[in-house]
């Protein structure tokens, strides 16, 4: 007869580890990696989500993995903007001398929206339907991070 042994433990146990966001965030960072914006569209009503999803958010069909993957291209359209000087990267309300401009920016190509900073840009020059082009990171690594940001397109 086998016997069971049951033992408990008490105490702070820590776990190192690392996540995974997913099939369908997975192709969208690989996709990154190559410095190029992938979104996926639904076969139901058409709509292209970049970031993919796996549910359409309009009419709720299953977007399925193996299905139609674009490559949209490093532009996209000024939807909609804010600029502060306060860091939004920290954990703490933390002000700062120079003025960032975040964007909310449409991919073309896409339905959806992401947001990054607008860079090299001033406020009073921000107009909403502008068209921005992606500024790369020097390295990447498969994250948001490989997008540093837009700039206006046909800028410095």
């Amino acid at each position: 007869m086998a016997q069971k042994w049951i033992e408990k433990t008490e105490g702070i146990v820590r776990a190192d580890f690392a996540y995974w966001v997913g099939k369908y965030m997975d192709k969208f960072y690989d996709g990154l990696e190559k410095q190029k914006i992938v979104g996926n569209k639904c076969p139901s009503c058409n709509k292209v989500y970049v970031p993919p999803r796996k549910v359409c958010g309009d009419c709720a069909a299953t977007i399925p993995l193996d299905g139609e993957w674009l490559d949209l291209g490093t532009k996209g359209t000024l939807l909609n903007f804010t600029a502060t000087r306060y860091s939004v990267s920290e954990r703490r309300k933390k002000k700062s001398e120079k003025t960032t401009i975040i964007g909310l920016i449409q991919v073309d190509g896409s339905d959806t929206a992401v947001i990054y900073p607008i860079l090299d840009a001033q406020e009073q020059d921000m107009k909403i339907g502008m068209k921005l082009d992606v500024v790369w990171n020097k390295k990447q690594q498969g994250t948001p991070n490989d997008i540093k940001g837009f700039k206006v397109a046909g800028g410095a």
